[in-house]
Order: structure tokens, then C-alpha cells, then sequence
């Protein structure tokens, strides 16, 4: 008699700890807090400046290799930022030093209208302007409109940091009824393992757990 074959289990792997021995792919599946990722650069004596992606990537390298990255550079450019520009900042400025500050919010309200946010497309001109064909705020405008559109329509990946405000617009949207406490409290479960954060995946969580 033939023997029974062993089905590989197909359930969520739950989120490990986050300590040296971790390996990075298994990081990399997994959402972690800034408090988290901030605590562990120091006990690694890994630098702790910079936005929540910057840690996370000196986290997966430091996981990978060993190798403790510095501090990401903020930019090529000296003197003052833009937005204290005499005149203030036009759509033909160029962008030399660019900063997510109140000014330069103002400015793009006034040309992407009163729902603008600061999006990943600017946050990168936030740590480095890109050397070569010169950038004008213009083409930021340009810029951001595009990004914007993509992400309306679903063509951009949602970055890890910003999983948890993707998570509670969806789960809102699906139970309007409900409040921030049973919102957090799905958001805990589905973060407690490894795989993508969002709402859809809870539902997935949700219909394991009842069958």
C-alpha cells in the first residue's frame, strides 16, 4: 500500500522577533514599527536618522551582509532651502534644495489643488536632488500629478511604512460602522505574521480562523 502523501501546510507564518539572527527575506515579509526598527540600529550601532524606510533599509543590509550602512546623505546642495528663496518659490524655480516644509506646501496646494499630500515622488527630492537635466518646481507639479494618477489607478506599490493608513482606509470602507478600536484591532492580527498587511488578507485571516 502506496503511502499517504504529507500535505505542506498552507497557514500564515506568524511575524518572528526582530534580533540579529533574523534573515532579511523573512524581514522583508514582515511590517515592523519605528520604535522597532529604531531600537534594533541601536543595538546594532546602526545609524537611526532618517524617514522609516531609510532604517528599514539599513536593517535588511546590516541582515544580509553584516555591513552597517551610514546615514543616507540629505543632499548634494548647500546654502538655503528653496522655499526661503527671495520671491518665494515659482513653477520655474529651480529645485537645488528642496524641503517638505510649510511653504513649499503652500506652493503645491496652490498648483495640485487642496488635497495635495507629500508622496513618495517628493519625498525623494526630499533626501537627494537627482543630478543632471535640471528640474524646475514645474516639473515637481508635473511630476507629482502623474504619481498621483498612478496610485489612483493602482499601478504604484504601497511602500511598507505606509501599509497601516492603506489598511484603515480599506477596513473603513468595508465597515463603516465600525470604530478606531475594532480597526486597530484587526490591524494587530494581520500584523502579527508574515505576508502583506492589508485588508484583504485579514478577510483571508478572518475566514481561516471560522472554517
Amino acid at each position: 500500500m502506496a503511502p499517504k502523501k504529507v500535505m505542506k501546510s498552507d497557514a500564515p507564518l506568524k511575524r518572528p522577533k526582530l534580533t540579529a539572527k533574523l534573515d532579511a527575506k523573512t524581514f522583508g515579509r514582515c511590517y515592523w514599527e519605528v520604535k522597532e526598527l529604531t531600537d534594533f540600529c541601536r543595538e546594532q550601532g546602526l545609524s537611526v536618522t532618517g524617514l522609516k524606510a531609510d532604517k528599514a533599509r539599513r536593517v535588511e543590509i546590516f541582515l544580509q551582509s553584516g555591513r552597517k550602512e551610514a546615514s543616507s546623505p540629505r543632499s548634494s546642495s548647500s546654502g538655503s532651502r528653496d522655499s526661503a528663496l527671495p520671491g518665494g518659490i515659482t513653477l520655474k524655480t529651480p529645485v537645488r534644495n528642496y524641503n517638505n516644509d510649510a511653504i513649499t506646501r503652500t506652493f503645491f496646494q496652490k498648483h495640485c489643488g487642496e488635497g495635495f499630500r507629500f508622496n513618495d515622488y517628493l519625498r525623494g527630492f526630499a533626501k537627494a536632488v537627482p543630478k543632471g537635466k535640471p528640474v524646475t518646481y514645474g516639473d515637481l507639479v508635473n511630476g507629482w500629478k502623474a504619481a498621483e494618477d498612478k496610485r489612483a489607478h493602482g499601478m504604484t506599490r504601497i511602500g511598507k511604512q505606509f501599509e497601516y493608513n492603506q489598511f484603515a482606509r480599506d477596513f473603513f470602507a468595508a465597515n463603516a460602522s465600525s470604530g478606531r478600536q475594532d480597526m486597530m484591532s484587526a490591524w494587530k492580527t494581520v500584523r502579527s505574521f508574515q505576508g502583506p498587511n492589508t485588508y484583504k488578507e485579514y478577510k483571508k485571516l478572518q475566514k481561516r480562523k471560522a472554517s
